[in-house]
Order: C-alpha cells, then sequence, then structure tokens
C-alpha cells in the first residue's frame, strides 16, 4: 500500500478538521482533503516522500490558503439574490453513504495506480492527474509520444481490471441522459 494513501486514511479526520478551519461547508472540506490526498499522491510516484503525514498536512493547508485567495479575488452574487436558492442547497447535499462509497472507490483507485509498473504509474499519473500532453510528459521522462500514448492505455486498462477484480463499480451511477450516451458508444463498439 501506498505511504500516502496509508497516511491519508489514518490522518483524513485531522486534515478535514484543518481544513475546516478554512471552510465552513463541508462538502468545500471533503473536496479539499481528496484534492489534496490526490496531489500528494501524485507526488510520491514522482520522488520518494519521506514524512507523508507531515507532506499530507502541508498540501492540504497549501490548497485551502490558495483556494481562499482565489474566492476573495472573484465576484460573486450572494445566494439571496438568486431565484433557485432551494436548488442550490439541495445540490450540495451528499448522503453519508455516498461519502463513505466514495472514499472507497478512490482508495481503490489508489491501489490499482499504486499497482502499475513504475514507468507506466509514472505516465498514467501525469496525463491523467496532472493533466500534462502527451508531448509534455514525453519530454519531460525523455521518451517518445508513442510509448507516453502506450502507457496510458496500458494503466487505463490495468486499473479497469484491478477495479473489476475488486467487484468495483467503474463508474458512479449516471443519469439517464448519461446512460444513453453510455449505451450509444457501447453499440459502436460491437
Amino acid at each position: 500500500m501506498s505511504r500516502i494513501l496509508k497516511a491519508f486514511l489514518e490522518n483524513e479526520g485531522a486534515i478535514k478538521r484543518l481544513l475546516g478551519r478554512f471552510f465552513s461547508r463541508a462538502q468545500d472540506v471533503d473536496d479539499l482533503a481528496q484534492e489534496a490526498f490526490l496531489r500528494a499522491f501524485a507526488a510520491e510516484s514522482d520522488r520518494e516522500i519521506r514524512e507523508p503525514k507531515a507532506f499530507l498536512f502541508r498540501t492540504a493547508r497549501n490548497l485551502a490558503l490558495n483556494e481562499r485567495a482565489r474566492l476573495a479575488g472573484k465576484l460573486t452574487r450572494s445566494m439571496e439574490d438568486s431565484a433557485d436558492s432551494d436548488v442550490l442547497v439541495s445540490a450540495g447535499q451528499v448522503s453519508a453513504e455516498d461519502q463513505i462509497d466514495a472514499r472507497q472507490r478512490l482508495a481503490l483507485f489508489a491501489e490499482a495506480v499504486a499497482a502499475l509498473p513504475p514507468q507506466c504509474r509514472r505516465v498514467f499519473v501525469l496525463r491523467k492527474v496532472h493533466g500534462l500532453s502527451q508531448k509534455d510528459i514525453a519530454e519531460r521522462l525523455d521518451i517518445s509520444q508513442s510509448t507516453v500514448e502506450k502507457h496510458v492505455a496500458m494503466g487505463l486498462v490495468k486499473c479497469s481490471d484491478y477495479l473489476r477484480r475488486a467487484g468495483a463499480e467503474l463508474t458512479p451511477p449516471a443519469s439517464p441522459r448519461a446512460g444513453a450516451v453510455g449505451r450509444r458508444e457501447r453499440a459502436g463498439d460491437e
């Protein structure tokens, strides 16, 4: 198991309490905690993290400070001015069951990524977590763009297989419209 994943699972409550000092909405705290984990996990694939717990807390704090600065500079309307304020409130509510499910899927996905071969994992994380282009990854790792593409494809296949073997649902339940898109894509694959 990844040292970052282990540190996150052991300290998730404390990380969320730290983030709670900056944000009052539980959803903001949860989102930033997950973002801190993803960034720390991605960093772990590039280098050894000697103090994973401290690294996670520092990452979470920096994310919170950056988000507060971003929000302070942004002009916003108050929710009272919105005619649909009830819609906004209900859309932000997440059940405890959904939170637990999301946490379990995130941990399982992190395990799947950690199980990838080292070079494949580096490429996969740079592409899927950091969002770098194939060209940027190829230059950074001194490999061809074709090799980058093959590693990303292999990472997707191996992660999907890992999740399937673990009995995990590969995608969260979708809206009826999204389901129609998925059926169309599958029909085109046959």
